[in-house]
């Protein structure tokens, strides 16, 4: 058991047990100043520092370590809900060719984007993909991420597909990070299957959707939805199949083009509808009536851009917002979360107080994971960030910084 005290600024987010945060009280983090905490693995109390001493006393704590936070800032841990960290290959060089004017689409149907990663991802062997995966994981929590959702879809065959999940569960065994998976066959179309997209779609919902789902190797089903890749009806296939299966639904939704993707979302119940650039009003509306989560990806936008999302219009319209990286090889590499916060306030037009509920509590819900992250509060795990400032301000002010002074996660400070 240990606690923190002389913590200058403690962000709960909330402490009454809220499982998301809209509208105006997204401008509520519960901030508590000159605080301390108790905790283990989960978190015992929570107050002032002037009451540590006596919390101590009456409830005959057995302390380990007392560590002063010498006015320090704590908020609770990133919750990183749309990532692509397992993948094989580089793009470095496509991302080179942009800077000189290609565009996305043209590289990709040249062959390069998404099925130049599957090409190198169906040669790496499992280890090569967890070795590489874990650099960036040990970054990202270095960077302030305690819980991640991470996405196949680089395989697009059913033996690489579960190459890459069984490369996540690994991952799990390894970190001590909460991490979900979700299967992602439907990211793209393989190359042997251009010409008769529908009998792939087929093969999804025939042979690798009952596999994975007799496997559990998968938390989540996803489906890029949008302009060039799945139409509504595959992804509705995808969805009512994976259902049946007892995968929760995620999906990619109107990130090239308004497609309808976010009311398929909100017709499927899906957890989260991810991107939304080209998101219709009636979509903003389906996913605000159905507790669809909005995750906004503003690094994809910065990384090839492309526009940002409205946010302030989902936001308004009383939507449950995420922020997450979208870390991947092609769109968006980048596994800190402290630069989407950044983002998020000078593009998307996020308060400060809106970045922080969107990367913590409201992702943590999108994951299914709001009843033990996402927030500082009694009960809860024991994984939050000790920041080098005196106010959670400094976090958005000083850009281009890692703030992070220690990690802790269940209660242990994460020193991999």
């Amino acid at each position: 058991m240990k606690a923190i005290t002389n913590i200058s600024s403690l962000i709960c987010i909330t402490r009454s047990n809220q499982p998301f945060k809209t509208k105006e009280d997204l401008n509520n983090i519960d901030e508590i100043n000159n605080a301390a905490v108790i905790f283990d693995e989960n978190i015992l109390w929570i107050g002032k520092s002037r009451d540590l001493h006596n919390t101590i006393d009456e409830k005959n704590y057995q302390l380990d370590e007392i560590i002063d936070a010498n006015q320090k800032t704590v908020i609770p841990g990133f919750v990183d809900s749309h990532t692509h960290i397992v993948f094989g290959g580089n793009r470095a060089n496509e991302f080179a060719r942009r800077l000189q004017g290609a565009t996305y689409i043209e590289i990709a149907q040249e062959g390069g984007g998404i099925q130049s990663t599957v090409k190198a991802t169906r040669l790496a062997s499992k280890q090569e993909l967890f070795e590489s995966a874990s650099q960036l994981i040990d970054s990202a929590i270095k960077h302030g991420t305690v819980a991640f959702e991470i996405k196949s879809g680089y395989g697009l065959d059913l033996d690489t597909e579960i190459k890459m999940l069984e490369v996540i569960q690994m991952l799990k065994n390894k970190f001590p990070a909460e991490i979900k998976s979700t299967f992602l066959g439907a990211h793209d179309f393989p190359i042997e299957f251009q010409h008769d997209r529908d009998a792939y779609v087929d093969l999804i919902c025939s042979e690798m959707i009952p596999e994975i789902a007799k496997l559990k190797l998968a938390d989540y089903c996803d489906a890029f939805v949008d302009k060039g890749y799945y139409t509504i009806e595959h992804g509705r296939k995808i969805f009512e199949t994976a259902k049946k299966f007892g995968l929760e639904i995620r999906t990619h939704a109107d990130e090239l083009d308004c497609v309808g993707a976010a009311e398929l979302a909100a017709e499927m119940g899906a957890k989260s509808a991810d991107h939304l650039l080209f998101v219709s009003d009636y979509g903003i509306d389906a996913m605000r009536k159905n507790n669809v989560v909005a995750t906004l990806l503003p690094g994809t936008s910065f990384f090839i851009r492309l526009p940002y999302a409205n946010a302030r219009k989902i936001i308004d319209t009383g939507n449950i917002v995420a922020l997450a990286t979208d870390c991947n090889p092609g769109s968006s590499f980048n596994e800190n979360m402290q630069m989407i916060l950044w983002l998020a306030t000078l593009n998307l037009r996020m308060s400060m107080e809106e970045a922080l509920i969107g990367s913590t509590l409201n992702a943590a819900y999108s994951l299914d994971l709001h009843n033990k992250l996402g927030s500082i509060e009694v009960g809860k795990e024991a994984s939050f960030l000790m920041l080098n400032d005196v106010s959670y301000k400094e976090l958005f002010y000083h850009y281009g910084s890692n703030h992070i002074a220690k990690v802790f996660i269940k209660g242990a400070e994460y020193t991999y």
